[in-house]
Protein backbone atom coordinates (compact mmCIF):
# COMPACT_ATOMS: atom_id res chain seq x y z
CA UNK A 1 0.00 0.00 0.00
CA UNK A 2 3.09 2.36 0.95
CA UNK A 3 4.13 2.03 -3.07
CA UNK A 4 0.68 2.90 -4.19
CA UNK A 5 0.37 6.23 -1.94
CA UNK A 6 3.87 7.02 -3.06
CA UNK A 7 2.79 6.47 -6.92
CA UNK A 8 0.04 8.85 -6.60
CA UNK A 9 1.91 11.47 -5.00
CA UNK A 10 4.40 11.25 -7.49
CA UNK A 11 1.22 11.67 -9.84
CA UNK A 12 0.86 14.80 -8.11
CA UNK A 13 4.48 16.03 -8.22
CA UNK A 14 4.18 15.48 -12.59
CA UNK A 15 1.11 17.14 -12.32
CA UNK A 16 2.40 20.08 -10.26
CA UNK A 17 5.03 21.11 -13.59
CA UNK A 18 2.17 21.82 -15.52
CA UNK A 19 -0.21 23.60 -13.07
CA UNK A 20 0.00 27.28 -13.20
CA UNK A 21 2.92 29.52 -11.57
CA UNK A 22 1.77 32.96 -11.37
CA UNK A 23 3.79 36.02 -12.37
CA UNK A 24 6.48 34.60 -10.47
CA UNK A 25 6.84 31.06 -12.39
CA UNK A 26 5.37 32.15 -15.99
CA UNK A 27 7.71 29.25 -17.70
CA UNK A 28 5.79 25.64 -18.44
CA UNK A 29 7.75 23.90 -16.84
CA UNK A 30 9.67 25.61 -14.37
CA UNK A 31 13.25 24.11 -13.93
CA UNK A 32 12.76 24.13 -9.97
CA UNK A 33 9.91 22.64 -10.19
CA UNK A 34 10.52 20.07 -12.71
CA UNK A 35 13.66 19.60 -10.33
CA UNK A 36 11.77 18.88 -7.43
CA UNK A 37 9.46 16.98 -9.14
CA UNK A 38 12.16 14.69 -10.36
CA UNK A 39 13.27 14.04 -6.91
CA UNK A 40 10.12 13.13 -5.73
CA UNK A 41 9.34 11.08 -8.40
CA UNK A 42 12.66 9.44 -7.86
CA UNK A 43 11.89 8.94 -4.19
CA UNK A 44 8.78 7.10 -4.87
CA UNK A 45 10.13 4.97 -7.23
CA UNK A 46 12.41 4.00 -4.76
CA UNK A 47 9.78 2.90 -2.03
CA UNK A 48 9.39 -0.49 -4.62
CA UNK A 49 12.73 -1.57 -3.99
CA UNK A 50 13.49 -4.30 -1.13
CA UNK A 51 16.96 -3.70 -1.19
CA UNK A 52 18.46 -1.66 2.22
CA UNK A 53 20.39 1.01 -0.39
CA UNK A 54 16.61 1.47 -1.76
CA UNK A 55 15.43 1.98 1.58
CA UNK A 56 18.27 4.60 2.41
CA UNK A 57 17.83 6.22 -0.92
CA UNK A 58 13.84 6.84 -0.83
CA UNK A 59 14.04 9.10 2.23
CA UNK A 60 17.09 11.01 1.61
CA UNK A 61 15.38 11.90 -2.14
CA UNK A 62 11.81 13.04 -0.49
CA UNK A 63 13.71 14.67 2.15
CA UNK A 64 15.56 16.88 -0.49
CA UNK A 65 12.78 17.06 -2.84
CA UNK A 66 10.77 18.16 0.52
CA UNK A 67 13.29 20.72 1.72
CA UNK A 68 13.07 22.49 -2.13
CA UNK A 69 9.65 22.48 -2.87
CA UNK A 70 8.79 24.17 0.74
CA UNK A 71 11.26 26.69 -0.17
CA UNK A 72 9.75 27.65 -3.50
CA UNK A 73 6.58 28.10 -2.34
CA UNK A 74 7.89 30.14 0.67
CA UNK A 75 9.24 32.16 -2.10
CA UNK A 76 6.78 31.93 -4.27
CA UNK A 77 4.36 33.51 -1.33
CA UNK A 78 6.93 35.99 -0.37
CA UNK A 79 6.73 37.25 -4.03
CA UNK A 80 3.12 38.43 -3.84
CA UNK A 81 2.10 37.08 -6.75
CA UNK A 82 1.73 32.80 -6.33
CA UNK A 83 0.47 30.33 -8.22
CA UNK A 84 -0.52 26.95 -7.58
CA UNK A 85 2.32 24.56 -8.79
CA UNK A 86 4.44 24.95 -5.83
CA UNK A 87 2.01 24.22 -3.24
CA UNK A 88 0.67 21.16 -5.19
CA UNK A 89 4.58 20.01 -5.34
CA UNK A 90 4.68 20.51 -1.65
CA UNK A 91 2.21 18.79 -0.72
CA UNK A 92 3.05 15.70 -3.00
CA UNK A 93 6.95 15.94 -1.73
CA UNK A 94 5.72 15.38 2.05
CA UNK A 95 3.47 12.71 1.37
CA UNK A 96 6.33 11.14 -0.51
CA UNK A 97 8.44 11.78 2.31
CA UNK A 98 6.18 10.24 4.95
CA UNK A 99 5.57 6.95 3.08
CA UNK A 100 9.43 6.81 2.39
CA UNK A 101 10.03 6.99 6.34
CA UNK A 102 7.24 4.43 7.27
CA UNK A 103 8.16 1.02 8.14
CA UNK A 104 7.83 -1.68 5.30
CA UNK A 105 4.87 -2.49 4.47
CA UNK A 106 2.97 0.73 5.20
CA UNK A 107 -0.92 -1.08 6.27
CA UNK A 108 -4.04 0.27 4.62
CA UNK A 109 -5.27 1.64 7.60
CA UNK A 110 -2.36 4.11 7.35
CA UNK A 111 -2.71 4.09 3.85
CA UNK A 112 -6.07 5.31 3.11
CA UNK A 113 -5.61 8.66 5.35
CA UNK A 114 -2.43 9.47 3.43
CA UNK A 115 -4.38 9.30 0.15
CA UNK A 116 -7.08 11.66 1.95
CA UNK A 117 -4.41 13.90 2.81
CA UNK A 118 -3.14 13.88 -0.60
CA UNK A 119 -5.92 14.16 -2.33
CA UNK A 120 -7.52 17.27 0.03
CA UNK A 121 -3.64 18.82 -0.16
CA UNK A 122 -3.98 19.20 -3.58
CA UNK A 123 -7.46 20.34 -4.12
CA UNK A 124 -6.69 22.99 -1.18
CA UNK A 125 -3.12 24.08 -2.93
CA UNK A 126 -5.03 24.55 -6.44
CA UNK A 127 -8.06 26.34 -5.04
CA UNK A 128 -6.82 28.36 -2.05
CA UNK A 129 -2.97 29.20 -2.21
CA UNK A 130 -2.96 31.66 -4.82
CA UNK A 131 -5.32 33.96 -2.66
CA UNK A 132 -3.12 33.39 0.25
CA UNK A 133 -0.99 36.44 -0.66
CA UNK A 134 -4.39 38.60 -1.30
CA UNK A 135 -4.85 41.10 2.03
CA UNK A 136 -8.14 42.93 1.27
CA UNK A 137 -11.71 44.57 2.62
CA UNK A 138 -14.17 45.07 0.40
CA UNK A 139 -17.10 47.38 0.48
CA UNK A 140 -20.77 47.40 0.03
CA UNK A 141 -22.37 49.04 -3.72
CA UNK A 142 -22.85 52.56 -4.37
CA UNK A 143 -23.75 55.03 -6.48
CA UNK A 144 -21.03 57.01 -7.41
CA UNK A 145 -20.98 61.01 -6.93
CA UNK A 146 -20.99 62.74 -10.32
CA UNK A 147 -17.08 63.98 -11.08
CA UNK A 148 -16.30 67.33 -9.01
CA UNK A 149 -16.47 70.76 -10.40
CA UNK A 150 -16.90 73.27 -7.96
CA UNK A 151 -15.30 72.58 -4.78
CA UNK A 152 -15.46 73.63 -0.85
CA UNK A 153 -12.43 74.91 0.48
CA UNK A 154 -12.13 73.26 3.85
CA UNK A 155 -10.54 69.76 2.32
CA UNK A 156 -10.20 65.69 4.07
CA UNK A 157 -6.53 64.78 4.34
CA UNK A 158 -5.57 60.95 4.23
CA UNK A 159 -2.47 59.92 5.02
CA UNK A 160 -1.02 56.62 3.36
CA UNK A 161 1.01 53.69 5.20
CA UNK A 162 3.76 53.44 2.48
CA UNK A 163 4.44 55.87 0.00
CA UNK A 164 2.22 56.91 -2.44
CA UNK A 165 2.98 55.58 -5.81
CA UNK A 166 -0.24 56.81 -7.81
CA UNK A 167 -3.54 58.26 -7.67
CA UNK A 168 -6.54 57.43 -9.94
CA UNK A 169 -10.22 58.60 -10.40
CA UNK A 170 -11.88 55.15 -9.93
CA UNK A 171 -15.58 54.04 -8.29
CA UNK A 172 -16.95 56.33 -6.09
CA UNK A 173 -13.43 58.13 -5.48
CA UNK A 174 -10.13 57.74 -5.90
CA UNK A 175 -7.55 54.53 -5.73
CA UNK A 176 -4.70 54.95 -4.43
CA UNK A 177 -1.51 52.92 -5.11
CA UNK A 178 1.11 52.63 -2.22
CA UNK A 179 4.93 50.88 -2.38
CA UNK A 180 3.69 47.97 -0.31
CA UNK A 181 2.07 46.51 -2.66
CA UNK A 182 -1.66 47.77 -1.94
CA UNK A 183 -4.30 49.69 -3.11
CA UNK A 184 -6.62 51.43 -1.57
CA UNK A 185 -9.59 53.01 -2.24
CA UNK A 186 -11.18 56.59 -0.95
CA UNK A 187 -14.61 57.72 -0.98
CA UNK A 188 -14.67 61.00 -2.81
CA UNK A 189 -16.98 63.49 -0.69
CA UNK A 190 -15.11 62.22 2.67
CA UNK A 191 -12.15 60.49 2.46
CA UNK A 192 -12.71 57.72 4.14
CA UNK A 193 -11.43 54.04 3.31
CA UNK A 194 -13.98 52.56 0.97
CA UNK A 195 -12.30 49.00 0.53
CA UNK A 196 -8.03 48.03 -0.04
CA UNK A 197 -7.00 45.39 -2.51
CA UNK A 198 -2.69 44.57 -1.52
CA UNK A 199 -0.20 42.04 -2.16
CA UNK A 200 2.53 42.30 0.18
CA UNK A 201 5.87 41.53 -1.63
CA UNK A 202 4.46 42.46 -4.87
CA UNK A 203 5.24 45.92 -6.18
CA UNK A 204 2.39 47.98 -8.19
CA UNK A 205 3.39 48.37 -11.47
CA UNK A 206 0.05 50.09 -12.83
CA UNK A 207 -3.29 51.08 -11.74
CA UNK A 208 -5.31 52.37 -14.63
CA UNK A 209 -9.16 52.52 -14.67
CA UNK A 210 -11.66 51.68 -17.45
CA UNK A 211 -13.17 55.16 -19.21
CA UNK A 212 -16.42 54.48 -17.53
CA UNK A 213 -15.00 54.30 -14.17
CA UNK A 214 -16.26 51.20 -13.00
CA UNK A 215 -13.44 48.90 -12.91
CA UNK A 216 -10.06 49.06 -12.34
CA UNK A 217 -6.98 47.16 -13.25
CA UNK A 218 -4.02 46.78 -11.02
CA UNK A 219 -1.16 45.08 -12.12
CA UNK A 220 1.51 43.71 -9.77
CA UNK A 221 5.14 42.73 -10.47
CA UNK A 222 6.42 39.60 -8.30
CA UNK A 223 8.39 41.05 -5.52
CA UNK A 224 11.86 39.89 -7.03
CA UNK A 225 11.33 41.18 -10.01
CA UNK A 226 9.61 38.09 -11.98
CA UNK A 227 10.78 36.55 -15.57
CA UNK A 228 8.68 39.36 -17.77
CA UNK A 229 5.28 38.94 -16.53
CA UNK A 230 2.78 40.24 -14.34
CA UNK A 231 -0.06 39.59 -12.65
CA UNK A 232 -3.29 41.62 -13.60
CA UNK A 233 -6.41 42.23 -11.28
CA UNK A 234 -9.34 43.64 -12.41
CA UNK A 235 -11.25 45.07 -9.61
CA UNK A 236 -14.61 46.42 -8.82
CA UNK A 237 -13.63 50.08 -8.66
CA UNK A 238 -17.02 50.33 -6.18
CA UNK A 239 -16.66 47.32 -4.09
CA UNK A 240 -13.35 46.48 -4.37
CA UNK A 241 -14.64 42.27 -5.03
CA UNK A 242 -11.96 41.11 -7.49
CA UNK A 243 -13.55 40.31 -11.48
CA UNK A 244 -10.65 38.43 -12.64
CA UNK A 245 -7.16 37.82 -12.66
CA UNK A 246 -4.56 37.00 -15.20
CA UNK A 247 -0.98 36.81 -15.95
CA UNK A 248 -0.01 39.45 -18.59
CA UNK A 249 3.28 40.45 -20.09
CA UNK A 250 5.90 42.94 -17.89
CA UNK A 251 4.21 46.73 -17.90
CA UNK A 252 5.94 49.91 -16.54
CA UNK A 253 3.16 52.31 -15.96
CA UNK A 254 0.79 52.94 -18.82
CA UNK A 255 2.68 51.19 -20.93
CA UNK A 256 0.23 48.46 -23.07
CA UNK A 257 -2.75 49.23 -20.66
CA UNK A 258 -5.48 51.03 -22.68
CA UNK A 259 -8.72 49.52 -21.58
CA UNK A 260 -12.08 50.01 -22.91
CA UNK A 261 -14.80 49.82 -20.70
CA UNK A 262 -15.08 46.10 -20.87
CA UNK A 263 -12.07 44.89 -22.81
CA UNK A 264 -8.51 45.61 -22.51
CA UNK A 265 -6.29 45.10 -25.84
CA UNK A 266 -3.12 43.46 -26.64
CA UNK A 267 -0.80 43.39 -29.59
CA UNK A 268 1.20 40.29 -30.83
CA UNK A 269 3.88 40.67 -33.34
CA UNK A 270 3.02 39.00 -36.33
CA UNK A 271 6.63 40.16 -38.44
CA UNK A 272 7.59 43.20 -40.63
CA UNK A 273 6.54 45.57 -38.83
CA UNK A 274 3.19 44.44 -37.92
CA UNK A 275 0.55 43.69 -35.04
CA UNK A 276 -2.37 42.10 -34.14
CA UNK A 277 -4.82 43.17 -31.59
CA UNK A 278 -6.45 40.71 -29.34
CA UNK A 279 -8.94 41.33 -26.73
CA UNK A 280 -9.43 40.29 -23.39
CA UNK A 281 -12.90 40.19 -22.03
CA UNK A 282 -12.40 42.32 -18.49
CA UNK A 283 -15.29 40.71 -16.69
CA UNK A 284 -15.28 37.07 -17.85
CA UNK A 285 -11.16 36.88 -18.00
CA UNK A 286 -11.27 35.16 -21.59
CA UNK A 287 -9.96 36.03 -25.14
CA UNK A 288 -12.99 37.89 -27.02
CA UNK A 289 -11.48 38.85 -30.38
CA UNK A 290 -8.30 39.03 -32.50
CA UNK A 291 -8.14 41.71 -35.47
CA UNK A 292 -4.99 42.00 -38.08
CA UNK A 293 -4.81 44.11 -41.18
CA UNK A 294 -6.02 43.18 -44.18
CA UNK A 295 -4.00 41.50 -47.01
CA UNK A 296 -1.19 44.00 -48.75
CA UNK A 297 -1.56 46.01 -45.36
CA UNK A 298 0.20 46.10 -41.54
CA UNK A 299 -0.80 47.24 -38.42
CA UNK A 300 1.95 49.16 -36.93
CA UNK A 301 2.78 49.63 -32.95
CA UNK A 302 0.65 52.43 -31.87
CA UNK A 303 -1.20 51.29 -28.36
CA UNK A 304 -1.94 52.59 -25.71
CA UNK A 305 -5.28 54.50 -26.43
CA UNK A 306 -8.58 53.64 -26.25
CA UNK A 307 -12.32 55.23 -26.73
CA UNK A 308 -14.96 54.42 -24.28
CA UNK A 309 -15.72 51.58 -26.26
CA UNK A 310 -13.90 51.19 -29.17
CA UNK A 311 -10.15 50.14 -29.80
CA UNK A 312 -7.85 51.90 -31.59
CA UNK A 313 -5.86 50.29 -34.36
CA UNK A 314 -3.64 52.00 -36.47
CA UNK A 315 -3.28 50.78 -40.49
CA UNK A 316 -0.67 51.26 -43.49
CA UNK A 317 -1.76 49.67 -46.82
CA UNK A 318 -0.36 50.81 -49.99
CA UNK A 319 -2.79 53.32 -50.51
CA UNK A 320 -3.65 55.13 -47.38
CA UNK A 321 -2.28 55.96 -43.41
CA UNK A 322 -5.23 54.81 -41.00
CA UNK A 323 -6.62 54.50 -37.75
CA UNK A 324 -9.72 52.42 -37.26
CA UNK A 325 -12.29 51.93 -34.50
CA UNK A 326 -12.68 48.56 -33.60
CA UNK A 327 -15.97 47.55 -31.87
CA UNK A 328 -15.09 46.49 -28.25
CA UNK A 329 -17.36 43.49 -28.19
CA UNK A 330 -16.78 42.47 -31.44
CA UNK A 331 -13.52 43.53 -32.91
CA UNK A 332 -15.01 44.64 -36.38
CA UNK A 333 -14.53 48.23 -37.77
CA UNK A 334 -17.21 50.92 -36.78
CA UNK A 335 -15.24 53.95 -38.10
CA UNK A 336 -12.10 54.74 -39.86
CA UNK A 337 -9.88 58.01 -40.47
CA UNK A 338 -8.05 57.67 -43.24
CA UNK A 339 -5.50 59.72 -45.16
CA UNK A 340 -4.30 59.04 -49.05
CA UNK A 341 -1.02 57.81 -49.51
CA UNK A 342 0.96 59.24 -52.86
CA UNK A 343 4.31 57.18 -52.63
CA UNK A 344 4.79 54.74 -50.16
CA UNK A 345 8.11 54.73 -48.23
CA UNK A 346 9.95 52.72 -45.91
CA UNK A 347 10.57 55.26 -43.29
CA UNK A 348 8.20 54.25 -40.36
CA UNK A 349 4.63 55.59 -40.03
CA UNK A 350 4.01 57.29 -36.78
CA UNK A 351 0.90 57.32 -34.44
CA UNK A 352 0.34 59.69 -31.42
CA UNK A 353 -3.44 58.63 -30.18
CA UNK A 354 -4.64 60.18 -26.82
CA UNK A 355 -8.22 59.30 -25.19
CA UNK A 356 -9.75 61.73 -23.19
CA UNK A 357 -10.95 60.84 -19.45
CA UNK A 358 -13.75 58.89 -20.08
CA UNK A 359 -13.15 57.79 -23.55
CA UNK A 360 -15.63 59.83 -25.54
CA UNK A 361 -12.91 61.76 -28.07
CA UNK A 362 -10.05 60.89 -29.45
CA UNK A 363 -6.89 63.00 -30.58
CA UNK A 364 -4.97 61.79 -33.95
CA UNK A 365 -1.38 62.70 -34.56
CA UNK A 366 -0.48 60.90 -37.94
CA UNK A 367 3.28 61.19 -39.90
CA UNK A 368 4.17 59.26 -42.67
CA UNK A 369 6.66 61.05 -45.37
CA UNK A 370 4.14 59.11 -48.09
CA UNK A 371 1.11 61.32 -47.43
CA UNK A 372 -0.23 63.03 -50.34
CA UNK A 373 -1.12 65.94 -48.08
CA UNK A 374 -0.75 67.51 -44.89
CA UNK A 375 -4.17 67.60 -44.21
CA UNK A 376 -6.19 66.12 -41.56
CA UNK A 377 -2.82 64.60 -39.58
CA UNK A 378 -3.71 66.12 -36.25
CA UNK A 379 -7.55 65.80 -35.53
CA UNK A 380 -10.06 65.21 -33.01
CA UNK A 381 -12.78 63.06 -33.21
CA UNK A 382 -15.58 61.36 -31.57
CA UNK A 383 -14.42 57.66 -30.20
CA UNK A 384 -17.52 56.40 -30.64
CA UNK A 385 -18.78 57.14 -34.38
CA UNK A 386 -15.39 58.43 -35.78
CA UNK A 387 -16.97 62.05 -35.84
CA UNK A 388 -15.02 64.50 -36.78
CA UNK A 389 -14.65 67.60 -33.99
CA UNK A 390 -11.56 70.02 -34.76
CA UNK A 391 -8.49 69.76 -36.25
CA UNK A 392 -5.08 70.40 -33.88
CA UNK A 393 -2.31 72.78 -34.68
CA UNK A 394 0.46 70.50 -34.45
CA UNK A 395 2.93 73.47 -32.98
CA UNK A 396 0.16 73.98 -30.27
CA UNK A 397 -2.16 70.59 -30.04
CA UNK A 398 -4.94 69.93 -27.85
CA UNK A 399 -4.56 68.20 -24.57
CA UNK A 400 -8.16 66.29 -24.26
CA UNK A 401 -6.58 64.15 -21.87
CA UNK A 402 -6.84 66.84 -18.91
CA UNK A 403 -10.44 66.68 -19.24
CA UNK A 404 -13.30 68.09 -20.57
CA UNK A 405 -12.11 71.26 -21.90
CA UNK A 406 -9.35 70.76 -23.71
CA UNK A 407 -6.16 73.02 -23.41
CA UNK A 408 -3.67 73.80 -26.15
CA UNK A 409 -0.19 74.81 -25.52
CA UNK A 410 2.44 76.19 -27.44
CA UNK A 411 5.80 75.52 -26.64
CA UNK A 412 9.52 77.15 -27.50
CA UNK A 413 12.61 75.70 -26.40
CA UNK A 414 10.77 73.41 -23.76
CA UNK A 415 8.96 76.71 -22.01
CA UNK A 416 5.09 77.16 -22.37
CA UNK A 417 4.68 80.54 -24.12
CA UNK A 418 0.78 81.03 -24.66
CA UNK A 419 -1.83 78.07 -23.74
CA UNK A 420 -5.74 78.73 -24.96
CA UNK A 421 -8.97 76.71 -23.86
CA UNK A 422 -11.81 75.76 -25.85
CA UNK A 423 -13.54 79.00 -27.02
CA UNK A 424 -10.41 80.56 -27.68
CA UNK A 425 -9.96 81.66 -24.09
CA UNK A 426 -6.26 82.24 -23.10
CA UNK A 427 -4.68 80.95 -20.19
CA UNK A 428 -3.42 83.30 -17.43
CA UNK A 429 0.72 81.71 -17.66
CA UNK A 430 1.58 84.18 -15.23
CA UNK A 431 -0.94 83.27 -12.80
CA UNK A 432 0.78 79.69 -12.18
CA UNK A 433 4.56 80.12 -13.22
CA UNK A 434 5.45 76.78 -11.48
CA UNK A 435 2.88 74.30 -12.46
CA UNK A 436 3.33 70.84 -10.91
CA UNK A 437 -0.05 69.38 -12.37
CA UNK A 438 -2.99 70.67 -14.77
CA UNK A 439 -6.86 69.52 -15.35
CA UNK A 440 -10.08 70.64 -16.57
CA UNK A 441 -13.46 70.33 -15.63
CA UNK A 442 -16.81 71.88 -17.28
CA UNK A 443 -16.19 75.53 -16.41
CA UNK A 444 -12.62 75.85 -15.35
CA UNK A 445 -8.95 75.09 -16.27
CA UNK A 446 -6.98 74.23 -13.01
CA UNK A 447 -3.36 73.70 -12.19
CA UNK A 448 -1.42 73.00 -8.65
CA UNK A 449 1.03 75.08 -8.33
CA UNK A 450 4.16 75.77 -6.45
CA UNK A 451 5.19 78.58 -4.66
CA UNK A 452 9.01 80.31 -4.01
CA UNK A 453 8.35 79.59 -0.52
CA UNK A 454 8.00 75.65 -0.66
CA UNK A 455 3.87 75.85 -0.48
CA UNK A 456 1.28 74.44 -2.77
CA UNK A 457 -2.27 75.71 -4.38
CA UNK A 458 -4.64 75.07 -7.12
CA UNK A 459 -5.61 77.55 -8.88
CA UNK A 460 -8.70 77.96 -10.79
CA UNK A 461 -9.41 79.75 -13.59
CA UNK A 462 -12.81 80.10 -15.07
CA UNK A 463 -14.01 79.60 -18.54
CA UNK A 464 -16.34 82.37 -18.88
CA UNK A 465 -13.99 84.31 -17.38
CA UNK A 466 -15.21 84.60 -13.86
CA UNK A 467 -12.21 85.83 -11.54
CA UNK A 468 -9.99 83.29 -10.58
CA UNK A 469 -9.48 81.97 -7.29
CA UNK A 470 -6.88 79.79 -5.15
CA UNK A 471 -6.95 76.90 -2.21
CA UNK A 472 -4.16 75.89 -0.75
CA UNK A 473 -2.49 72.56 -0.16
CA UNK A 474 -0.87 72.13 3.19
CA UNK A 475 2.14 69.83 2.32
CA UNK A 476 5.52 69.30 4.23
CA UNK A 477 8.33 69.61 2.45
CA UNK A 478 9.16 66.18 -0.02
CA UNK A 479 10.71 63.49 1.19
CA UNK A 480 12.75 60.87 0.39
CA UNK A 481 12.15 61.04 -4.04
CA UNK A 482 10.73 58.38 -5.31
CA UNK A 483 10.45 59.22 -8.76
CA UNK A 484 7.40 60.48 -10.59
CA UNK A 485 3.70 59.03 -10.39
CA UNK A 486 3.28 55.82 -12.39
CA UNK A 487 0.34 57.15 -14.57
CA UNK A 488 3.34 59.41 -15.87
CA UNK A 489 2.55 62.63 -14.96
CA UNK A 490 5.07 63.59 -13.39
CA UNK A 491 5.20 63.84 -9.38
CA UNK A 492 2.18 65.54 -8.65
CA UNK A 493 -1.39 65.11 -9.97
CA UNK A 494 -4.82 66.78 -9.98
CA UNK A 495 -8.15 64.58 -10.13
CA UNK A 496 -10.97 65.59 -10.49
CA UNK A 497 -12.80 62.79 -9.02
CA UNK A 498 -16.32 61.38 -7.98
CA UNK A 499 -16.99 63.56 -5.21
CA UNK A 500 -13.73 65.83 -5.00
CA UNK A 501 -11.31 67.44 -6.27
CA UNK A 502 -7.88 65.12 -5.26
CA UNK A 503 -4.36 66.83 -4.84
CA UNK A 504 -1.67 64.18 -4.60
CA UNK A 505 2.48 64.02 -4.66
CA UNK A 506 4.61 60.55 -5.25
CA UNK A 507 6.01 60.07 -2.04
CA UNK A 508 4.54 60.24 1.68
CA UNK A 509 2.65 63.05 1.04
CA UNK A 510 -1.15 62.78 1.89
CA UNK A 511 -3.99 62.58 -0.59
CA UNK A 512 -5.66 65.79 -0.14
CA UNK A 513 -9.10 66.25 -1.15
CA UNK A 514 -11.61 69.24 -1.88
CA UNK A 515 -15.32 67.60 -1.43
CA UNK A 516 -17.70 68.37 -4.62
CA UNK A 517 -19.57 71.70 -3.74
CA UNK A 518 -23.61 71.17 -2.47
CA UNK A 519 -25.80 72.04 -5.20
Amino acid sequence: MGAVVAALAAGCAVLAVFLPGGAVRPDRPDLEVALAAAASVLAALLTFGKSTGAKVSAPVCALGATGWAIYCLSTDLGSGTPGSSTAVLAVAAVVTLVVAGLPRPVRWWFAVPLVAVLAAGTVTAVTTVPGLAVRSATATAVTAPPLADRVMAAPWSWTPTSPVLDVVAAGAGVAVAGTGGEVTALDGPTGTVRWTYARPGAHVRALVPTPDGLLLLAVFAPGDGGKGRNHLTVLDAITGVPVQETVIDDVHGLDLLAPTSTVLPSLTYLGNNDFRVDALDLRAGSPLWSWKAPEGCVSPFALPASGRDVVLAPLLCQDRLSVLGLDERTGEPRWEHRLPVSRPSDEKADYYLNSSPGGGKVSLSLRYSGLASGQNTDVVLDAATGTFLSTMDPKAPSRITLGPVTVSERDENGKTTAATLDGGVAVDLAACPDRRAQATTPTAYLRLCGSPGGGMAVHRQEIDGSPASTLPVSWPPPGDLIGGLLSGSGRHALIPAPGALVAARAGDAAVVGFPAARP
